[in-house]
């Protein structure tokens, strides 16, 4: 009889634990910040045109004193990263969600992409691309806890913030943005 309890006991036991990996396995991981340099390796036009915007310069305009509260850091840091590095000033992801699934060679395919842009969009969005849209920059650019509101016109405010083309959403804008041959 005690042989069988003990038996149960670790039958059990290893049950539960069996259990709890496959119940953890099949959550999915939330997407993590990788920051702007991750970014810069497949879009350097674009990284190179953001660092001459405000959003990329938007840590460096608090005081000591603003650094240290969390009300102001919020919306002049992008976040940390999985290592825990504090991403400074507005970054690609704080407008695009963080890239960490998204950035896949399976999805950020170039010949793929260009290809079929709408099948690769879609997975980028499945994969946590952001649109950004009104609502995402009103949930820094509002005047609720922000001493130094400026209105904000997000029609006027979004070329400010992509200065140059963003990446092609058509197959005809794709192809002619790939094609080397084509005179300019």
């Amino acid at each position: 009889m005690r042989k069988f309890a003990i038996w149960a006991l670790l039958s059990a036991g290893l049950l539960l634990i069996v259990s709890a990996a496959a119940w953890g396995a099949g959550e999915k991981a939330k997407p993590e910040y990788v920051g702007a340099k991750k970014c810069k390796g497949c879009h350097k036009d674009q990284h190179k045109s953001w660092l001459e915007t405000k959003h990329a310069k938007t840590f460096d305009v608090l005081s000591d004193e603003e650094k240290k509260k969390p009300e102001c850091v919020s919306c002049h840091i992008t976040g940390k990263t999985a290592k825990g590095e504090v991403l400074e000033g507005v970054q690609c992801e704080a407008c695009h969600g963080p890239a960490s699934k998204y950035k896949s060679i399976k999805i950020m395919n170039k010949k793929k992409w260009a290809a079929d842009p709408e099948t690769y969009q879609k997975k980028a969005v499945e994969a946590g691309l952001i649109h950004p849209t009104e609502e995402n920059c009103k949930r820094c650019h509002k005047k609720e806890g922000n001493p130094n509101f400026k209105k904000f016109d997000f029609a006027k405010s979004k070329p400010l913030v992509h200065v140059m083309k963003s990446a092609p959403t058509s197959t005809e804008e794709a192809k002619k943005s790939t094609d080397t041959t084509s005179k300019k």
